[in-house]
């Protein structure tokens, strides 16, 4: 990880959060290399951090020593929001899926400044409601809905660019099946011409895939 001084082309980052006017002075952009833990559960997190740039995952371990994914994230995504809020140690673990920058906002200097933010506040809200729609939504489709849907739905939020090169063994976590299941599907989805493997992952095309969505 790498800390350097905060960037105003980053600017309008701190506008979308209601904090164009925040002191600039102790702010900085962390960046962190894919693989790199960018907080660990259980432990005291110094600062609020904004994604900007890059993929990153967040995940609990469970007693009997496996990991449950419980969001992919990118650009715009929050981490220390509940944390801020509560006080309270982190509860998941966050990796960088790929090169990942974030602005860090210290809690220390700033904890007060954010709480007595309306604009702010308002934005985390959200944040907050968007984070437990998806987990509703979530948790409904894996009871629900078959996994062949449960995929696309899942390529058509983590693709870039029509470009998809996750670990397959977290997506399988993440969809909560397994290994050889999720291979299968996929290439029942590669059969019907809605991926097609390349040396660098898989290509998905995302109106095939949001038509078939509908079918279901």
């Amino acid at each position: 990880m790498r800390k350097i001084a905060f960037s105003e082309r980053y600017a309008d980052v701190l506008s979308d959060f209601g904090l164009s006017d925040i002191e600039r002075t102790n702010l900085s952009i962390l960046e962190f290399d894919k693989g790199d833990i960018v907080c660990r559960e259980n432990q005291l997190i110094g600062s609020l951090l904004i994604c900007v740039s890059g993929h990153g995952r967040s995940y609990v371990n469970e007693r009997n020593g496996k990991s449950l994914i419980l969001n992919i994230f990118k650009r715009g995504y929050v981490i220390g929001d509940y944390e801020l809020i509560m006080d309270y140690a982190t509860l998941t673990t966050v990796i960088a899926d790929t090169s990942l920058a974030c602005i860090a906002i210290p809690f220390g200097i700033y904890r007060e400044y954010l709480l007595n933010n309306n604009a702010f506040m308002r934005k985390i809200a959200e944040i907050l409601a968007n984070k437990l729609y998806a987990s509703l939504h979530h948790s409904a489709a894996s009871r629900l809905m078959p996994l062949e849907y449960r995929l696309c739905v899942h390529l058509l939020k983590v693709n870039h660019h029509g470009k998809f090169n996750s670990r397959l063994t977290d997506t399988a976590d993440m969809l909560g099946v397994s290994y050889r299941h999720l291979l299968r599907t996929i290439s029942s989805l590669v059969s019907m011409g809605m991926m097609s493997k390349t040396s660098e992952g898989y290509t998905v095309d995302t109106v095939r895939l949001n038509q078939h969505i509908q079918s279901f």
